[in-house]
């Protein structure tokens, strides 16, 4: 073969390959600087899919804590080992110290009491392969408002290799401040954001060093835990992961109910109120709880000497495998007394239809901490959950809050960043699914309002901004409603069965690692064979709103045309509500994908079953910025 042959193949090669790198890159969406690094290096790939170079670090956590509940103190010594999976030798390391947040003129995104001020996070020893590291040298390290830098390690931790670390450390927990945790009397506290955590060093930044101010939660590696947890006598524990000495710990009667709870379909009262009286455990000296969680992102726990607790399972898989869906909370709170039955059918609903994919953890339990106000937190197999005064707004929280085990959890989404891949997940599984709790409950028409009437004011940032930074009502905004509804119009504009293939397949290659919205972004773009552009950039990356307008009507020999003009930038779904002249309604839809080609307008034909008297758009079921033009009258 000639050279000259040679060389045409190679450069018409090199073509080729630049033309589908253009491809993925001219998704028409814009990718920051930061982000492409990633993409070049091979630890991200423009199908979608995790790159050939991709890597994850991750820790083994071994943690003896000590509860003193009156005090609200938890003391602790953990050894971690650190394993640098990265191809860079890394010479710090980063922690994070999240009570640090309750120090004294530290900032902060939320108010906090008084009360609960402290000197943050006490550290006594951290020794680092067995040599003790000074903290107070400002070359050796240094604290921001939450994260503690080790500025040069004795070593430095070249890539594939480990490190060992240990750390003796003690924290107070607020009383009034509760932000996601708390102590909520002398004898019950929700414990979470408690112990010193690695923070995640990924491809694409580095070490995360943002800082936890409140208003932004998780982005944590995958790691494993293996954690005892002594509190007084006649206290239980309820935490992350799986008892490893239940049975030695509990009165045979009791252990023997929570066994029952682990195949029962339904709810068994495994500690009831007249067994705390006399006290649920054997000892009656401190106890030693023995837990351990693998492949998790976080750890919690709960412990109470006065907190009745509620066992049953769920069945999740074709094997038959089974979750235990189990509820603790105080004797006479009504609201929880069906919490354990709700978060049974959560479970069978979120495994079965959406996201239909298995529940990937044995447990998850539901706490009550906040008792006489609403809200909720997420842990792995732990919820934080207040109470409500209607059976949908508690169904409603326990489905949201559980929900989040898919988005962040077994998907390691960076929620410092990127609030509304979590956020938005589980508000948008809920309000698909709360009915399947609650008939009468809906959540998708308050959201829907919201969008129309916030999206494109003024503090309205696109979706795509780092959550760090778009702080405020906002934030709640962007990552909840907007997030949710933008989710149901996509699956709208694909279809269910579509849409659940490609959400099935970002899933499945994303989870135990950290996607980030590009990736979700271009694995719906592969799966569905088409550049999605047209949906991303309005409703994840430009300014705008959706608002749809009718313009004109005709109806000639049997048939109507409604001419309907697209105002807004964001792409919405046309659904007309036909009135007749003798009162009855009929229904005409039209969706998402109608305007994927651009057009400012659309006509509607079709043959009404009746002489029409008005035709309006439904805003209960598709978001619009202006009602003023939704309403026409046909003389």
């Amino acid at each position: 073969m000639k050279k000259t042959t040679l060389h045409l193949i190679y450069i018409f090669a090199a073509i080729i390959l630049l033309a589908s790198i253009t491809y993925g890159q001219s998704s028409s969406i814009y990718v920051p600087r930061n982000i492409v690094k990633a993409y070049e290096k091979g630890t991200r790939s423009y199908d979608g899919k995790p790159g050939t170079n991709y890597w994850i670090n991750h820790a083994d956590y071994k943690i003896q804590a000590e509860v003193f509940p009156k005090e609200r103190i938890v003391k602790g010594v953990e050894q971690i080992t650190y394993y640098n999976e990265s191809p860079d030798t890394l010479h710090q390391l980063t922690f994070r110290l999240y009570q640090d947040i309750m120090k004294k003129g530290n900032s902060r995104d939320e108010r906090i009491s008084p009360k609960d001020e402290t000197d943050g996070v006490k550290i006594d020893t951290l020794l680092l392969n067995g040599k003790g590291v000074s903290l107070n040298a400002r070359n050796n390290a240094y604290r921001t408002a939450t994260n503690l830098v080790l500025r040069s390690l004795p070593q430095p931790l070249a890539p594939k290799k480990s490190i060992s670390i240990e750390i003796s450390w003690s924290v107070i927990i607020p009383r009034e401040t509760r932000i996601r945790m708390g102590s909520y009397n002398d004898s019950t506290l929700y414990v979470s954001y408690w112990y010193p955590q690695v923070a995640v060093y990924d491809d694409v930044d580095g070490w995360d060093r943002n800082e936890y101010g409140g208003a932004v939660e998780f982005y944590n590696d995958f790691n494993n835990y293996d954690v005892n947890i002594t509190v007084p006598a006649k206290f239980l524990v309820w935490g992350t992961g799986e008892y490893q000495n239940l049975q030695e710990l509990l009165k045979p009667e009791i252990y023997s109910r929570y066994k029952e709870a682990l195949e029962s379909d339904g709810v068994i009262r495994i500690v009831r109120e007249e067994d705390l009286k006399t006290g649920a455990t054997k000892s009656k000296d401190k106890t030693t709880w023995k837990i351990k969680a693998e492949h998790v992102t976080d750890f919690a726990f709960a412990t109470s000497n006065g907190y009745i607790w509620d066992g049953i399972s769920a069945e999740v898989d074709a094997s038959g495998r089974r979750v235990l869906t189990d509820a603790v909370y105080p004797p006479g709170q009504k609201s929880f007394e069906e919490v354990a039955g709700f978060a049974k059918q959560t479970v069978e609903s979120l495994s079965k239809n959406l996201p239909g994919v298995p529940f990937p953890y044995p447990k998850i339990t539901t706490f009550n901490g906040e008792q006489f106000g609403g809200g909720g937190m997420e842990i792995p197999m732990m919820c934080n959950d207040g109470v409500y005064p209607t059976r949908a707004g508690q169904a409603g929280v326990t489905m949201h809050e559980i929900a989040h085990t898919y988005f962040p959890f077994y998907m390691g989404i960076n929620e410092r960043k990127y609030a509304w891949m979590d956020e938005g997940w589980a508000t948008f599984f809920t309000s698909a699914q709360l009915k399947n709790l609650v008939a009468d409950a809906d959540e998708y028409t308050g959201n829907i309002t919201m969008v129309g009437t916030m999206m494109g004011v003024e503090n309205d940032l696109p979706t795509i901004t780092p959550s760090v930074i778009a702080r405020g009502p906002m934030l709640g905004f962007a990552s909840y409603p907007k997030a949710s509804i933008s989710y149901a119009m996509l699956m709208d504009a694909l279809g269910e069965e579509l849409f659940k293939k490609c959400l099935h397949e970002f899933i499945a290659r994303w989870n135990g690692k950290h996607p980030l919205p590009w990736d979700f972004f271009f694995t719906f773009n592969d799966v569905a064979k088409e550049d999605l552009s047209w949906f991303w950039n309005p409703w994840y990356f430009d300014r705008g709103f959706p608002d749809l307008g009718l313009k004109d009507v005709k109806v000639k020999n049997g048939k109507a045309e409604v001419t309907v003009e697209k105002i807004g930038n964001v792409p919405v779904p046309i659904d007309l509500i036909v009135t007749h002249s003798d009162g009855t309604t009929e229904s005409v839809y039209r969706n998402v994908t109608v305007w994927k080609t651009g057009a400012k307008e659309i006509k509607v034909e079709f043959k009404p079953v009746k002489e029409i008297k008005k035709i309006e758009l439904n805003t209960k079921t598709v978001p619009d910025a202006n009602p003023k033009n939704n309403v026409l009258e046909v003389k």
